[in-house]
């Protein structure tokens, strides 16, 4: 007996800890996204050189079995050659910046002569036209360029509107993002602000590729998502989508914008349905004897309820509802995917890699980490991220809440090792 009541009283101690943690942590968290709702938007974009970082790794392999001697050599010469390659990039930059200050003076030349009765008369028209009197804003350019630590700095120019950097003397470009989703598709917010980055200093022949893991979600979140991969698709730049792990529902419906689809031997693709879960605790309240008036204006307003009791004409309603959304899905990847029988993949089935090839939902099994070292030895390769900055507070409060986490996690195990010992299961 004794036993059982020191045991309820370290049960009582542990669920004050617990509690305690998910109260501070539920505060913790709602500070946070009160700050941030207040808070002006901030951030900015970093690129990283993929294939430098390939070569870092590389390199620390290689040199694990030289001697000390020869490592310093190689670093030094290493350095030389990296500090040349940034000396070309700059005389390429600046030659290309003399050749469309060029063009556009002949441009300007052109548009202010005249034809008056064989007599050709240049009128007297600004080298530069005045920012009020332009029809059309310019276009900023970013041109990166790695040092010897691997990172790039950003370098934005502006160009007139509709001209790009030519591909002509330089690599062919490819740009990695990165899409992480969860059910609202929170990472749309960032990954809008990198495809307008990309988009500002892509030119012809660059390619774009997104790394997508997401099982879905909101359908109207993922919308926007896909809409935002379909304007890389309306300028004219490559769009590949690698799928590593799961592209489904809400997912795939990004991944089928792309030209081309790859995917991991084992990801799962696929889930092209709709669904929708409601709980209701109608009859719950009405057996404490709780009404809850539901009022509305307006026939469907409200299909289905949580608290108020549902109709069946609700339910039928709410179902083709659902069904129009289905169709919604089809005709969208249909469009993006014309070769796709989409009768039979969209039955809200998902297949791993190997029969989502076989299906045709994917074009190619491989593994976006081999698509992208492939992409290294023909292109320079840059991964670009949206960065939000953290402020001291923010960094303090999350490793209060994660110390928190800490010390529930801890407690809930003490629990379930006095638990076992004690007998009682």
């Amino acid at each position: 007996m004794e036993f059982l009541f020191e045991y309820l009283g370290f049960l009582a101690k542990t669920a004050t800890v617990v509690v305690a943690a998910l109260i501070v942590l539920s505060s913790v968290a709602a500070m946070s996204a009160h700050r941030a709702m207040r808070s002006p938007p901030g951030g900015h974009i970093q690129v990283v050189a993929l294939n430098e970082r390939l070569q870092d790794m590389q390199r620390t392999i290689e040199e694990a079995a030289l001697p000390p001697a020869v490592i310093k050599k190689r670093r030094k010469s290493d350095a030389k050659a990296r500090k040349r390659h940034r000396k070309e990039e700059a005389k390429r930059a600046k030659a290309e910046a003399r050749r469309q200050r060029k063009d556009k003076e002949v441009a300007h030349g052109a548009s202010g002569t005249t034809d008056t009765g064989g007599v050709v008369a240049k009128e007297d028209v600004p080298a530069t036209p005045p920012a009020a009197e332009s029809d059309s804003p310019t276009e900023t350019t970013a041109s990166a360029t790695p040092d010897d630590s691997g990172a790039v700095q950003v370098v934005e120019t502006e160009s007139p509107p509709g001209q790009s950097t030519p591909a002509d003397g330089t690599s062919r470009r490819v740009f990695v993002l990165t899409f992480n989703g969860d059910l609202a598709a929170s990472g749309v917010e960032s990954l809008r602000r990198e495809i307008s980055a990309v988009l500002s200093a892509a030119s012809e022949g660059d390619e774009l590729v997104v790394r997508v893991e997401s099982a879905g979600g909101m359908v109207h979140s993922y919308g926007l998502g896909a809409s935002q991969l379909a304007r890389v698709r309306g300028h004219g730049l490559r769009l590949t989508v690698a799928v590593d792990k799961v592209a489904a529902s809400g997912g795939y419906l990004m991944a089928a914008v792309a030209d081309r689809i790859l995917a991991a031997p084992f990801a799962i693709v696929g889930s092209i349905g709709v669904v929708a879960q409601i709980p209701n605790v109608h009859r719950l309240l009405k057996k404490h004897d709780v009404d809850v008036e539901v009022l509305t204006a307006g026939r469907f307003k409200r299909t289905l309820d949580f608290l108020g009791e549902n109709t069946e004409q609700g339910r039928e309603k709410f179902r083709e509802e659902l069904q129009d959304v289905h169709e919604l899905f089809q005709e969208f990847v249909g469009n993006w995917r014309p070769a796709l029988d989409i009768e039979t993949v969209s039955t809200g089935e998902a297949w791993y890699g190997q029969r989502a090839l076989e299906r045709a939902l994917v074009d190619e099994l491989i593994t976006s980490d081999e698509y992208l070292v492939r992409a290294c030895n023909d292109a320079d390769v840059f991964e670009v991220s949206w960065v939000e900055p953290k402020r001291p507070i923010d960094k303090f409060l999350g490793q209060a809440a994660a110390m928190l986490g800490k010390t529930a996690g801890k407690a809930l195990d003490a629990l379930l090792d006095r638990t076992t010992t004690g007998g009682i299961r």
